[in-house]
């Protein structure tokens, strides 16, 4: 698909992003492992999650869904999870595969994770070796740390502690799901807080955990999770583009509502706060047991800032639209320890740095570092987006900042997280 941009004379308009993937995720698999039927609403309706789904389906969860993006899970129980003797294709979500080792980890027989190619070049070794510390026996197929991977279902013992070298939500998580079913207390402890949709998730249901900040104690043996409706909020990683393009534009006023805003993933909010973009954070709420909130987003004028480690783990995903930002502040920034973008659907790391720079920002790259002068001007740039979401989003907003028309080819990528994109692309752009 080709699509041709012209930038607009101005931004308009109210945004309701898709379902937060995350959430999405964890409230299928966590609500599949309950005693009873769950009923979500707002499930982000995209590839990784299709991907989760059909993988609970032949684990024999019972998932109903519906055609206004809620759906119904009939819990299977802790131990009730069935092994198959096909293969679980996790498509091109990481969070699926990953989870999934966690939750299956206890499983009685033996079971094969697939994935794109793009997922069969992630690392996996970095969950699964962790699980294996608590007696799993989990390996890759080919031995090279990646997909397929191979699951072989023991009973697992957690009378231990296990200090992350790496702050990772999804490795966090399986090592907890894991825990939950295992024999003894399990101690968890991040170099730093990830997110923490898990913890709030499966306290909500009635885990037996206990959260001090990066220190996480799962005691095993649970019992039962209670299965528990859940109203997925808006992901504030498809917040993000337009958090950008609303600050960037000379002339804009977005509003985007029912964003989470949990503080372990709105990162994004204090770094350009701090650089100086006017956002305003309204009708604040609890639901579900995560903050939320409406954001007006405008025009503003933006100086560079230091963006260090602190704030990576709680801004990963957002840090290519962060990078952009960066482009038109006063001065030069810093953006530091971000080397686990070059693991992510695509080297990130690297992208950001060739997408940006077609539109003539100045990017550089020292290791771990991205290094950004301020310009102000971006050109357009005609080229091809490939299969990474973020990378396809992040090339749609530069273009609509540039001065001149930009043509992107093959921009479908953008259903693994956000289906109506482009809609809601056209929706705010005002000519």
């Amino acid at each position: 698909m080709n699509k041709k941009i012209i930038r607009p004379k101005k931004l308009r308009g109210t945004i309701t992003p898709p379902g937060d993937k995350s959430i999405s995720h964890r409230a299928l698999m966590f609500n599949s492992i309950a005693g009873q039927t769950a009923h979500i609403n707002g499930i982000l309706e995209s590839e990784d999650i299709h991907a989760t789904i059909n993988c609970l389906r032949q684990l024999g969860v019972a998932i109903d869904l519906q055609n206004d993006g809620s759906c119904r899970v009939k819990g299977s129980g802790i131990n009730g999870l069935k092994a198959t003797e096909r293969d679980l294709d996790c498509g091109n979500s990481g969070t699926t595969m990953r989870l999934l080792m966690g939750l299956i980890a206890n499983i009685d027989g033996t079971i094969r994770l697939i994935g794109d190619e793009s997922l069969q070049s992630r690392p996996m070794e970095r969950v699964y070796s962790l699980l294996n510390t608590m007696g799993a026996n989990i390996f890759s197929e080919k031995s090279n740390g990646c997909a397929p991977i191979i699951v072989a279902g023991k009973q697992l013992t957690s009378n231990q502690s296990i200090e992350m070298t790496i702050a990772s939500a999804q490795i966090k998580s399986a090592l907890i799901l894991a825990g939950l079913n295992s024999i003894g207390t399990l101690n968890i402890i991040e170099p730093l807080q990830s997110r923490d949709h898990t913890e709030r998730m499966l306290s909500a249901m009635g885990a037996k955990i206990n959260i001090d900040e990066n220190n996480i104690t799962v005691y095993g043996e649970t019992n039962e999770l209670q299965s528990i409706d859940i109203d997925v909020p808006s992901d504030i990683s498809s917040a993000a583009p337009w958090i950008v393009a609303g600050i960037l534009h000379p002339d804009a006023e977005i509003e985007i509502k029912n964003v989470c805003v949990n503080q372990t993933r709105s990162g994004i909010l204090d770094i350009f706060l701090e650089m100086g973009a006017r956002i305003e954070i309204m009708n604040k709420r609890l639901v579900g047991n995560e903050e939320v909130a409406d954001l007006g987003i405008y025009s503003s004028s933006l100086s560079s800032i230091n963006i260090t480690q602190e704030f990576i783990p709680r801004a990963i995903d957002e840090i290519p639209l962060i990078a952009l930002g960066a482009c038109f502040a006063k001065g030069d920034t810093k953006i530091s320890n971000i080397s686990e973008l070059k693991v992510k659907e695509s080297n990130r790391l690297d992208n950001t740095i060739e997408i940006i720079s077609q539109f003539g920002g100045e990017i550089f790259s020292n290791e771990d570092e991205l290094l950004i002068n301020g310009l102000n001007t971006l050109h357009g740039a005609k080229l091809y987006c490939g299969s990474d979401h973020r990378m396809t989003m992040l090339a749609g907003i530069a273009s609509l900042l540039s001065e001149q028309e930009s043509e992107l080819i093959d921009v479908d990528a953008v259903n693994v997280s956000y289906p109506n994109f482009w809609n809601d692309f056209e929706k705010v752009c005002v000519s």
